[in-house]
């Protein structure tokens, strides 16, 4: 019964695939990351691209788009766009002129994205984004947003949405090497259930805050 089912789900499974339209690269986009890995676990390597597009912003660069392919009979085939997830080309503060600096990986099935924005020479915020394939949709599963400016301080906050836990840490220092008190250094761990796990498509890294219950404080993804 066991290698029933499981020729089922491989039958369903390739033929969704064979229905799905080739990719085909939009004319004029450029290549600013690739990424391979298994995302559905069936043991083929997905194949994921970043691209600027040919919509300009401005001093914010061009729009940037997230395409998941499959590979299906020798043949790239679109499994998932999307326009929401990655910053705009130039949308990364003080290095704007060299572009957001940008990273993909897949690992255990979820496709990780890195976004890094310079408020100046010394305070750098970066997203790490986790995308998982589940319940016929993309979702984001996890979300680390690390503050740091220099030798002054380090927030790190963690979101995990499977199980609902929140993981903060605030640490400070001192820059000058002086004497001057610094603030305590705080660490929360702390459950908070989302009325939804975040669907891809409508995500953007660094848009959502939430108050921390009982709390002046909030935290971010």
């Amino acid at each position: 019964m066991k290698l029933l089912l499981t020729f089922l789900v491989l039958i369903s499974i390739k033929s969704y695939s064979q229905a799905l339209p080739n990719f085909k690269v939009p004319t004029g986009y450029n290549l600013v990351d690739q990424a391979e890995g298994d995302l559905d676990k069936d043991g083929i390597k997905e194949i994921v691209y970043a691209y600027n597009t040919t919509r300009n912003n401005g001093e914010k660069g061009f729009d940037r788009e997230l395409y998941i392919c499959k590979r299906v009979g020798g043949k790239l085939k679109l499994w998932k766009k999307n326009t929401t997830v990655l910053w705009k080309s130039k949308d990364c503060g003080f290095y704007a002129e060299e572009g957001v600096p940008f990273e993909m990986s897949i690992s255990k099935n979820t496709l990780i994205i890195s976004q890094t924005f310079n408020h100046n020479s010394r305070h750098t915020s970066i997203y790490n984004s986790i995308f998982r394939y589940q319940n016929k949709d993309w979702y984001l599963i996890g979300s680390t947003y690390s503050n740091a400016d220099n030798c002054d301080y380090d927030f790190t906050y963690d979101v995990n949405f499977s199980i609902n836990k929140v993981e903060i840490s605030e640490t400070y220092g001192s820059c000058d090497g002086d004497d001057k008190p610094l603030p305590k250094d705080e660490f929360f761990t702390f459950r908070y259930v989302f009325k939804n796990i975040p669907k891809m498509d409508g995500y953007t890294p660094g848009k959502m805050d939430v108050k921390i219950p009982n709390s002046k404080k909030s935290f971010y993804y």
